[in-house]
């Protein structure tokens, strides 16, 4: 099988995947409230006569192909965001308040389609295919527990995508290695007394401590991990105090911790717990932190993502399949998938030009003209790792 010919047959299918694009567009859901969609998806499948499991709202599809040969998987992530649709869209959101803010429609279709491509190819399949539709990628996670529950048992490798606004249609990129760094939450109390603001000397003041904290704060990265190494440390929420006249007793600080390397990560969480004791020993205070964990790092394995640009550049040009060159603070939970096995996530150009409405705006509005290009790559992946694709 030629590649050429797997994207001359996603091209034939377009049509269909638009359908289902807009669909899909029209039921947007949260975390693990992915009801509509999961029926409207196992509908699809059911008439691709392919079988599936279920847990919660995720799916679970199985291919097996005629002859033995690796288990490779492919997924595709299925939530939606709290986001109100602008008027004019003539497929928009039927859910008020809900939108495919991050193209998660366009990962399901692609992933759809592949399934079309491979079902269609099973007699001569040299192996299995694992297709994991994954709720909760935005809120609490979906992969862990889908993890948790076995569906990467027997995988041999793992395949994902994103569509992405700062690429156009007809280009790709990715790395190796990290691709998207871990998150965590920091929930911080600074824990003072209050009293008179006339008489200071007899309180401890939270909202001072909570000033010089957040200042202290600012060098855990600028100061404790090196240039070369990708990390961010951000407080976003502050709330302390009650009346102009009392000194304040309390203040509650949240923000996220975001970085590329394991390593780094436990060096700059113990560095914060050290900076947070030391400024409560200064001031007389009490401050307790709790790091909430988030997802872990996704790493992509090297040579994984070289077969990703390989087959970008044979498909687009080599000029279009681009290495990229740091990675993402956002967090992707693919991390847990590709942890399992050897795998690698890409991004799949999206917009008709650039500069485009980002991921997560209310304007953003891929260009579906991208949809065959990611369909024919998640299947060539597929069948490249099986040994099946022609030069």
């Amino acid at each position: 099988m030629k590649l050429d010919d797997l994207y001359a047959e996603a091209k034939q299918i377009a049509p269909w995947m638009v359908e289902n694009r807009r669909a899909l567009h029209r039921i947007p859901e949260g975390g693990f409230c992915e009801f509509k969609t999961q029926a409207y998806l196992l509908e699809k499948l059911k008439a691709l006569d392919i079988p599936c499991e279920t847990g919660r709202t995720w799916i679970v599809g199985r291919i097996d192909g005629a002859l033995p040969g690796p288990t490779v998987a492919l997924r595709a992530d299925m939530d939606a965001l709290p986001v109100t649709e602008p008027e004019g869209c003539p497929f928009r959101s039927e859910h008020e308040g809900w939108m495919h803010a991050c193209g998660h429609d366009m990962h399901m279709t692609i992933q759809l389609a592949a399934a079309r491509m491979l079902s269609a190819k099973k007699d001569r399949l040299r192996g299995s295919v694992q297709l994991l539709f994954q709720p909760a990628e935005e809120t609490v996670g979906g992969a862990e527990p889908m993890v948790a529950a076995g569906v990467m048992e027997g995988v041999d490798a793992v395949y994902g995508l994103h569509v992405q606004p700062y690429l156009r249609v007809g280009q790709i990129d990715t790395r190796p290695g990290c691709l998207n760094g871990s998150t965590d939450e920091l929930r911080i109390a600074v824990e003072g007394v209050s009293g008179h603001a006339a008489r200071p000397e007899q309180a401890v003041d939270a909202i001072v401590c909570a000033a010089q904290l957040i200042t202290a704060l600012q060098t855990v990265v600028s100061r404790s991990a090196s240039p070369l190494k990708s990390a961010v440390l951000s407080l976003g929420t502050i709330h302390g105090g009650e009346a102009q006249n009392v000194i304040c007793d309390r203040v509650d600080i949240r923000g996220t911790l975001r970085t590329a390397d394991p390593g780094l990560r436990e060096h700059l969480k113990a560095r914060i717990r050290a900076i947070c004791d030391g400024v409560a020993a200064s001031f007389g205070a009490r401050i307790r932190l709790e790091f909430v964990s988030g997802y872990i790092a996704l790493m992509n394995t090297p040579t994984e993502a070289a077969r990703v640009l390989r087959l970008g550049g044979m498909l687009l040009g080599s000029e279009n399949a681009l290495v990229r060159e740091s990675p993402s603070m956002g967090g992707e939970d693919f991390s847990y998938f590709v942890a399992k096995a050897a795998g690698a996530f890409w991004h799949l150009g999206c917009a008709a030009d650039v500069p485009a409405p980002p991921l997560h705006n209310r304007a953003f509005s891929p260009d579906e003209r991208c949809l065959p290009i990611g369909a024919a790559l998640q299947t060539a992946l597929v069948l490249d790792r099986m040994g099946m694709l022609e030069a």
